[in-house]
């Protein structure tokens, strides 16, 4: 099934969270919950089935401290190093893609040289920037905001993007 496709299919239904439990070291998470968030939730999904990472897409906005929790467990229990977390920016940046690291996360830089490799590939141009806030720490794992800017949502910039997620992660897991 193509991206058109199989995006047309999903359904995120009323439950708090949506888990599924992947064959990877890597976890694509999206914490935000409201309507612009939709793009970032079918890219987590998509990107996540065609790599077997495991995802969490939270869907109730009452519940981060349980969402921390289960992802928590999710960590441990998939032996996670590799989490990214997608989100919808609603506010225009000027930027098509922002990727945000923690300032602790030096020795992430040739994962994200090759993440923003992967994204210029497919025509997507990214900012890179080491000032991620979150209220979510986990010292095992490295973690990786992705934004898009809501301005520059379609259907074709959001199939470049999985493209891009899709071919980071494959070359994340062989190296």
């Amino acid at each position: 099934m193509n991206f058109k496709e199989e995006i047309k299919n999903y359904n995120f239904g009323n439950c708090p969270y949506i888990i599924k439990m992947g064959l990877t070291d890597v976890a694509i998470i999206t914490k935000e919950i409201n309507e612009n968030q939709i793009p970032a939730k079918m890219i987590a999904k998509y990107v996540s089935n065609e790599t077997e990472s495991s995802f969490i897409i939270n869907t109730n906005e009452n519940i981060e401290e349980n969402f921390n929790n289960t992802l928590l467990n999710i960590i441990n229990t998939q032996k996670i190093k590799l989490l990214i977390n997608l989100k919808v920016n609603n506010q225009d940046n000027g930027f098509d893609i922002e990727i945000k690291t923690s300032k602790k996360l030096s020795a992430l830089f040739p994962t994200i040289k090759i993440l923003k490799q992967t994204l210029k590939e497919n025509h997507i141009t990214p900012v890179y920037n080491q000032n991620y806030q979150d209220s979510f720490k986990c010292n095992s794992v490295d973690i990786i905001q992705i934004e898009l800017n809501k301005t520059n949502i379609n259907e074709k910039n959001l199939e470049n993007l999985s493209n891009a997620l899709i071919k980071f992660i494959n070359i994340y897991l062989i190296s």
